[in-house]
């Protein structure tokens, strides 16, 4: 076995010298020697810090702007202002007064927009084809230099900011954190509500709310609390004049960013509990303890070490041993809270039924192994491991999507020095074993808020904003007792050496090159695809396989019974597999409409190994009453909480039943997995392992002898021991030329729904195009119209809806104050009304949208895994010329004006259009009584008589 400790420590001195190396001339950011893009950063007058990164090969340009303020400065008596002027912001300026101006700028030339609000920090961010990048940040500075503040839209846009609230009151975190605040220093910012409502937003007397707005603006969006990031395909010296031009004008009022001089927990508050009854039937154990901060401490990184060991999952973990006495089902350890004014260190168990009537038993094996940590856990090996790990991950760290990073760094730079923006979160450069024990000093039984989440819970309270019922209370004094001298527990053991730290890195060289993946072996039941790809230059591979099996899914009981033995799999290989996580070698085994599939990724020199691990617990699974019933009762509870998903969901899931062959509603699941017994599933596996058909792919860092050694675990556990058989695809229902369809559900949620779903005519790539071109150019105003200008809800979006290659359009809104059938008619109203729009659509603007939309489709693969993805979706529908995308982009190109008005009247307008909603009504709707209103269409009384009535697209 690798031992961790005798690795020679030259390597990682030659692993921190070169990347020292890395930092450009010129440039003190320290960079990843894989990193080819080049960066600066540098503060402009005003005290605005930015950082530009310049990548000659992206298609995507992007920008963020991080503000260090947030709900924690929200005025008191005026909760979620800094939430909605976030909104507000979105809504036109001096320079762009539209008020969705930008927004339409952006999705017309294939880009992404949106923001948040955290406590301290409000961030808004952005990509958008690179050849838009200047005018985008022309458009975008504005936010910051002179916004408007339109009056006639600041009742549209509170109403917005409530509907989100609405919208958020069953979201279980938020219900949970809100009853969690009970227990927070009423004089802390983080123990009030933040979103916002039409009354904490409302106009008074002789004081508008708009008035606050603008003095909130004014006060705290200063241009020294400001961190703008920005990447494009330009040099620096051009990012540079763009970025200094447009965002000079930023105001700068010195303002300081915000001070909390009070602790989180007032003195005399803890130890504490509360209990939580959720909306869905969760179970979980939460114990929180304040520590100092940390925000600071970023080279030492304190509590990483403690979060390591907590949360570990191999053999003898604190998981391992809840697992075995079947009380839990998942466990996390790490920061919570955390800002420079102070954190918190969480650890959260995920209870299994057992668990829940043993929470102080498990709060007693928590301070074990915490105390197993003080007596042997700070040990510089360990650090040592940590600290090699993390500097792995940042020498070969993937390339990812432009918005995601600049989102990210923009956070970055308002915490580390430049030279370490991008290095910051990867440093562990000073080991610290006092500074370690200090804050495990602080984990104590005297010094935790213990929460507890279940269904069932005495209650004595109910939480104003969310209405959570909860209790607050003590803990008594023989409870504490027992929690600081736990007696020992010979399971519990500290992690050995990690075994899959991978040995010297290299990129595999010679072979023939080849351009797309080849088969390089097929028989009756069995193909290998392969492609060698060094092009990422990190020495990291993929291994795909999907077994396939005519049972898997063929009734709801085969299809509850592969979900649990896919579920039985994974959690017998939890304790194996946890360290190659750790070690950048992660995989994931899932279950889907044909079977099963297994996707291994990560470091190279290592994967064999745990392939054939995955393959032999396939083969012979070892099932144990316990845990088959943990594992049982997670899957039925996860059914019966489908019941609690918010109405725009519940309405996307009917879609996709109605849809899909075969496919299967949530009460056909739930009553079948609710019968399922462990001898059914014993005597289920060899059936479904006994004709299969598999299909794998080998991807990246790796010659075609060792793809060949890689498969011969699958061959020799899942291939030769079956009979070859053919699983066809799943099938789409094809809707009647014509057909308005309609399904009526119930959903629990206060808010009601409603889901239009239009089928093209066919799977053709012109279909494809049209349908894609169609969603492009409708996703902005259908957005502004029902949410801006008819305060319909915040849920509501027009998407492209393609199921397996049949193309589709999709139209959701959720409301808290329309009924489904309004929200129905307010749809058709919006296609009814924009075919004069569209209509108007000229030869420009058209030519925009289209390169738009060609921008999403021929986006470049950022990263090996994303590559892989794209390659596995392709040998899944046979399309083994591996150029759907191409063939896509030129139907696209291809689509005239002409053709894309035609193709608004035959898809949403005709009388042969092909049309099916699913209106779910929430309990609002239903308590109300109102005479439903008629809705055009044919009621689907049945599921299944409707799916068997219709012909299906080709597979």
């Amino acid at each position: 076995m690798f031992n961790a400790r005798l690795l020679p420590r030259t390597l990682f001195a030659i692993l921190l010298l070169t990347v020292a190396l890395a930092a450009r001339a010129g440039n003190e950011i320290i960079t990843s020697p894989n990193d080819q893009r080049s960066y600066a950063g540098f503060t402009l007058s005003n005290g605005l810090k930015v950082l530009l990164i310049s990548d000659p090969t992206t298609d995507k340009a992007a920008a963020a702007m991080d503000v260090n303020v947030g709900s924690g400065s929200d005025p008191k008596g005026r909760n979620g202002l800094a939430h909605f002027l976030e909104h507000m912001l979105f809504l036109g300026t001096e320079k762009y007064p539209e008020p969705d101006g930008y927004q339409r700028f952006i999705s017309t030339h294939g880009g992404r927009d949106n923001a948040f609000t955290s406590f301290e920090h409000t961030r808004f961010f952005f990509d958008i084809d690179k050849r838009q990048l200047e005018p985008a940040l022309d458009r975008f500075a504005q936010f910051f230099v002179a916004p408007l503040f339109p009056a006639r839209y600041v009742s549209r846009e509170r109403q917005v900011v409530h509907s989100e609230y609405r919208a958020r009151r069953n979201t279980e975190g938020r219900r949970i954190y809100a009853a969690e605040q009970q227990a927070f220093n009423p004089e802390h910012p983080a123990s009030r509500f933040s979103i916002g409502t039409n009354k904490t937003l409302a106009d008074r007397t002789g004081h508008e709310v708009r008035d606050d707005l603008i003095a909130f603006y004014r006060s705290h969006y200063s241009a020294d609390l400001m961190a703008l990031t920005v990447l494009g395909k330009e040099p620096l010296t051009v990012l540079e004049q763009w970025v200094r031009k447009r965002f000079k004008g930023i105001r700068r009022t010195d303002a300081k960013p915000l001070r909390i001089r009070v602790p989180l927990f007032a003195p005399g508050r803890l130890p504490a509990r509360v209990d939580v009854v959720p909306v869905k039937n969760l179970r979980r154990l939460s114990l929180s303890f304040p520590i100092p901060e940390v925000y600071t401490l970023w080279r030492r990184k304190p509590t990483l070490l403690i979060s390591h060991l907590l949360g570990n999952e191999g053999k003898g973990s604190l998981l391992s041993a809840l697992k075995a006495r079947g009380w839990a089902d998942g466990l996390s350890a790490g920061l919570g809270f955390n800002q420079p004014s102070g954190a918190t260190f969480e650890v959260g168990i995920s209870l299994t039924r057992a668990g829940l009537d043993q929470v102080d038993a498990i709060a007693a094996e928590v301070f074990r192994y915490i105390e197993l940590i003080r007596d042997g856990g700070v040990q510089r090996w360990i650090y040592d491991e940590q600290q090699r790990l993390s500097e792995l991950s940042f020498r070969y760290q993937a390339k990812g999507g432009a918005l995601a990073y600049v989102r990210t760094l923009a956070g970055a730079l308002q915490r580390y020095p430049l030279s370490q923006v991008l290095r910051g979160s990867y440093a562990l450069d000073e080991y610290d074993p006092e500074l370690i024990r200090g804050f495990l000093a602080r984990l104590v039984p005297e010094n935790m808020l213990m929460t507890v989440v279940a269904k069932g819970l005495v209650t004595d309270a109910t939480e104003r904003w969310f209405g959570t019922r909860y209790r607050l209370q003590a803990i008594a004094a023989r409870i504490l007792a027992g929690w600081r001298a736990p007696p020992p527990d010979a399971s519990l053991a500290l992690p050995a050496p990690n075994p899959f730290i991978p040995g010297p890195l290299k990129m595999v060289a010679g072979g023939k090159a080849v351009a797309l993946p080849e088969r390089i072996e097929q028989r009756p039941g069995y193909a290998l695809w392969y492609r060698k790809d060094t092009e990422f230059g990190l020495p990291r591979a993929d291994f795909y396989f999907s077994l396939r099996s005519p049972i898997a899914n063929d009734t709801p009981r085969h299809a509850m019974l592969t979900n649990l033995f896919v579920d039985s799999v994974n959690d017998q290989l939890d304790e194996f597999s946890y360290p190659a996580a750790l070690a950048g070698l992660n995989y994931q085994l899932y279950s889907h409409l044909r079977g099963l599939s297994v996707r291994v990724s990560g470091y190279s020199d290592k994967q064999r190994e745990l392939l054939a691990r995955i393959t032999a617990t396939l083969r012979a699974p070892k099932f144990k009453a316990v845990r088959f019933q943990r594992l049982k009762d997670a899957l039925v509870r996860g059914l019966r909480n489908r019941r609690d998903d918010s109405p725009s969901r519940r309405a996307i899931r009917a879609l996709r039943t109605l849809l899909l062959n075969p496919g299967w509603t949530d009460a056909e699941q739930l009553a079948a997995a609710e019968a399922l017994t462990l001898d059914d599933l014993r005597a289920f596996v060899p059936r479904l392992l006994a004709r299969v058909q598999v299909v794998a792919l080998a991807h990246g860092n790796l010659d075609r002898a060792t793809a060949r050694a890689w498969e011969q675990p699958l061959l020799s556990d899942l291939v030769a021991p079956a009979k070859p058989t053919t699983v066809p695809r799943a099938r789409v229902t094809r809707l009647e030329p014509g057909e308005r369809s309609l399904r009526r559900i119930e959903a629990r949620q206060s808010d009601s729904a409603a889901a239009l779903y239009f089928q093209g005519d066919d799977k053709s790539f012109a279909q494809r195009a049209r349908t894609a071109l169609l969603g492009q150019v409708l996703a902005t105003p259908f957005f502004k119209d029902l949410r801006t200008e008819r305060k319909l809800g915040y849920i509501v979006y027009a998407t492209p809806f393609s199921l397996l290659e049949v193309p589709g359009l999709a139209f959701v809104v959720q409301s808290p104050s329309a009924d489904s059938t309004v929200l129905d008619s307010e749809i058709e109203r919006f296609l009814r009304t924009y075919a004069d729009t569209i209509g108007d659509l000229d030869a420009q603007r058209f030519a925009q949208q289209k390169a738009g939309l060609l921008t999403k489709i021929l986006e470049r693969d950022k990263q090996l895994e994303a590559r892989s993805a794209r390659y596995w979706r392709e040998i899944d529908r046979r399309a083994y010329r591996f150029d759907s995308r191409e063939r896509l982009a030129d139907a696209v190109r291809a689509v005239s004006l002409a053709e894309l008005r035609t193709s608004y009247k035959q898809l949403l307008r005709d009388a042969k259009s092909r049309r099916l909603a699913v209106l779910a009504a929430g309990s609002r709707e239903r308590a109300e009584r109102k005479t439903t209103a008629a809705v055009s269409g044919t009621v689907i009384a049945d599921v299944h008589t409707y799916k068997g009535a219709h012909k299906r697209f080709p597979g």
